[in-house]
């Protein structure tokens, strides 16, 4: 029979030994200062930066502008000018997540901006086959940058900077360097039926849902250009985080050596998100053409740099394998507000590139893993050292 010892037995003496673990006096953990507190919060900071951005704008706006920034006129407008770029970020995000670069997406839009003018002028196609016409050439330009980039081995900076060239030249050539008009008037004295379709895709005030009430928008109507951004967003956010493409994407971003080893076919991905990029911009210039009554040769110049710029300030790494399509669409409200905002202040466009350029620079650093933590902690030992 085994003896049992009661460890309750008997009145209470005095303390035992400092070396007895049952004795032994637990320290009681020091409670976090507000100084700690921020540090272990950094990271989380980090990751909401551009939500944090888009705060501060609209702060900005409404503190200077109030009204005349804040009501739904203006907001739609100025969101609805922005659209198209913001469709072309939501492909060079792709992109980018694959540690790549499109440089080619504003010619590409303006080459499906100069189609969409032309079948509707020459050909007189319906916005219904325009649209998926345009979508299609952007796909052959993107699909000819992924060929380069993987089977070639040509840099994607080089390979979209040559592609960015191209696709403008021929722009140019089939144009004429002549813009096209897309306002046809028919022998009645009011646009034709194909036209007046037409601009549906973008014209302001031509709105597809308009007459009943909206959350955000009123009875003022939505245009197609923010339901067709709207739409891509939704779309390829979850093509991201619901399916078997968009982990490979983020694979093939963050270890493609480690990619490859698991079995995703990288050069197949690569080529798919570059096909996807250029599809995306041939559908925006459509909306683009739309929006401006006219496609200009020049269309889509340096709207590349937009749509960088909005996928960087969302968040996504440079380095490939981090950002969302979410985070891009963030980003592309923050620089369209910011637009709009110094805009309504009468900021020169001069003063405007400088101030977007710096924005674009705070965010690449932000995003450096550790930055936060590394720029606080002089703080925190000083602190520390005071108390001591």
């Amino acid at each position: 029979m085994t003896d049992t010892v009661s460890g309750s037995a008997g009145p209470a003496g005095p303390a035992g030994p400092a070396g007895s673990p049952d004795m032994q006096d637990v320290p009681v953990p020091e409670r976090p200062g507000a100084v700690e507190r921020l540090r272990r919060a950094l990271p989380a900071l980090g990751s909401l930066q551009s939500y944090i951005g888009l705060v501060l704008v609209i702060a900005v706006g409404v503190g200077t502008k109030g009204a005349v920034f804040w009501n739904q006129t203006n907001l739609t407008n100025a969101i609805t000018a922005f659209a198209s770029r913001g469709i072309l970020a939501v492909g060079v995000t792709l992109v980018i997540l694959t540690a790549g670069i499109d440089l080619s997406v504003g010619s590409i839009m303006g080459i499906g901006s100069m189609t969409a003018a032309m079948l509707l002028v020459h050909h007189g196609l319906s916005p219904i086959l325009i649209v998926p016409a345009c979508a299609a050439v952007g796909a052959g330009f993107g699909l000819l940058n992924g060929i380069g980039t993987t089977w070639l081995r040509i840099q994607s900076f080089v390979m979209t900077l040559a592609m960015l060239s191209v696709v403008r030249g021929i722009d140019r050539q089939v144009s004429d360097n002549v813009a096209v008009g897309v306002q046809l008037i028919g022998p009645d004295g009011h646009p034709t039926r194909q036209a007046a379709a037409f601009a549906k895709l973008g014209t302001p005030g031509h709105q597809l849902v308009s007459g009943s009430w909206l959350p955000l928008f009123g009875r003022a109507g939505v245009g197609y250009p923010l339901i067709a951004f709207f739409a891509v967003c939704v779309v390829f956010q979850l093509i991201l985080s619901r399916t078997r493409f968009g982990r490979h994407i983020y694979a093939v971003g963050g270890n493609p050596v480690a990619a490859r080893l698991s079995g995703v076919n990288v050069t197949l991905v690569v080529i798919a998100v570059f096909t996807l990029s250029g599809m995306l911009a041939g559908f925006a210039g459509p909306i683009d053409a739309a929006y401006s009554a006219s496609a200009d040769p020049l269309a889509g110049t340096g709207y590349e740099l937009d749509a960088i710029a909005a996928a960087v300030i969302g968040g996504t790494s440079l380095a490939g394998g981090k950002g969302s399509i979410t985070g891009t669409a963030v980003g592309a409200l923050i620089l369209t507000l910011l637009d709009n905002v110094l805009g309504l202040n009468a900021v020169s466009d001069n003063l405007q590139l400088i101030i977007k350029g710096l924005i674009v620079v705070v965010a690449v650093v932000l995003q450096r893993p550790g930055f936060l933590k590394d720029a606080v902690e002089p703080l925190t030992r000083r602190i520390r050292a005071r108390r001591g």
